[in-house]
């Protein structure tokens, strides 16, 4: 299933007494990567980290394509899920920065139809709440009989889909696609609702998001194997996402869904590395000015916090005993991901696996500890 990545994560990083791992020689991090390898039956699997704007290693191990031994390296494409949604934030604090976005004004203003909870329609639903998961938009309607298998791009535009399924005639709709609560009151993970603020996006550059993120993102970054659909990319470069390791038929694991921007992000390990040395860099990475660092600050902030969860805006912040981080992971059947890194220490890592539920806490621990060195 898709929509599970807050349990994930607290799992992840828990504050329970973790065994440290010496990482004074590669071979040790090796032994840990391929003991976690193993564990977890991964296909496939690249990791990479930084320390500063620097790659201090980037590697891969196992088979993108298992039937045709198709090595996982670090330019190995793959749908990396939920941290797709790290892209939308970035988009939506470029144009605050521009004075087109209020993060806290009603969204309406920005729509060509009118959001609004009806169990609440006095309340205003901004931007800031659906960057926080606290919209009241609910992914309860979102069914998987909407998804499309295959190398195939969902035919429905985003905005479309948007509407149907949130306007109270629309097709989509049902009475679930808005929880009980009002408006900023409660946390409830959403895809259509941070998929909604790509729309914004939309409406307000007046280009469509995927070409919105060539030019703003992508392109100056030096992400030149980042796409968004099928069409755009070399599907012989694309790891097959493995959810089920009996079934080994690539037309039946690959597929779209028509809120793309909350999952579909497909790169590889070294171009999504550009995109968190500039988070971690203050905004700027190899001369270009992704965001401001005052975006960057406001984008790190804790603006929503529950037992469970520090949420910023889109970004987690998670805590261990070494690392305090903040970040994203992925998970749809078939992909495991993660990019989380530490600011003040200004370390990082990367992984993704064509392997569903597999994130090993010691990896994660591993790749930190041997970037801070």
């Amino acid at each position: 299933m898709k929509r599970i990545f807050p349990l994930i994560i607290i799992l992840l990083f828990s504050c329970q007494k973790e065994e440290l791992v010496d990482l004074s020689l590669k071979a040790e991090l090796e032994n840990v990567i391929e003991s976690a390898f193993k564990q977890y039956q991964m296909p496939g699997l690249a990791y990479l980290a930084v320390k500063n704007d620097s790659v201090v290693i980037s590697e891969g191990i196992g088979y993108a394509n298992v039937m045709e031994k198709m090595p996982f390296t670090p330019q190995t494409r793959m749908i990396i899920a939920s941290i797709s949604k790290t892209i939308i934030a970035t988009a939506i604090m470029q144009l605050v920065e521009k004075g087109s976005i209020d993060l806290d004004a009603d969204i309406n203003q920005y729509l060509p139809f009118s959001v609004r909870n009806p169990r609440y329609p006095k309340e205003p639903i901004t931007t800031r709440m659906l960057l926080t998961h606290t919209s009241s938009i609910s992914d309860g309607g979102y069914i998987y009989e909407l998804y499309l298998y295959g190398f195939t791009d969902y035919p429905v535009s985003l905005l479309s889909f948007e509407k149907e399924y949130l306007s109270k005639n629309g097709q989509y709709y049902s009475q679930v696609n808005y929880s009980k609560f009002k408006p900023n009151s409660n946390y409830e993970y959403s895809n259509v609702a941070a998929a909604l603020a790509a729309c914004l996006v939309e409406q307000v550059s007046g280009v469509n998001f995927n070409d919105y993120c060539k030019v703003y993102v992508f392109q100056p970054l030096g992400m030149s194997k980042t796409t968004w659909f099928f069409s755009e990319t070399p599907k012989s470069e694309i790891a097959i996402p493995y959810s089920d390791l009996n079934n080994m038929n690539p037309d039946k694991s690959f597929y779209s869904y028509p809120t793309y921007p909350d999952g579909h992000l497909i790169t590889t390990t070294e171009d999504l590395s550009k995109f968190m040395r500039a988070y971690i860099m203050d905004g700027t990475f190899n001369g270009y000015q992704l965001l401001q660092q005052s975006s960057v600050d406001t984008i790190l902030s804790i603006q929503f916090e529950t037992e469970s969860e520090k949420q910023g805006l889109i970004f987690y912040h998670l805590e261990n005993s070494q690392f305090s981080v903040w970040g994203h992971n992925g998970g749809d059947p078939g992909v495991s991901t993660e990019m989380y890194f530490d600011k003040t220490k200004k370390v990082g890592y990367i992984m993704f696996t064509n392997r569903s539920d597999a994130y090993p806490k010691s990896l994660r621990n591993a790749l930190l500890q041997f970037a801070n060195q």
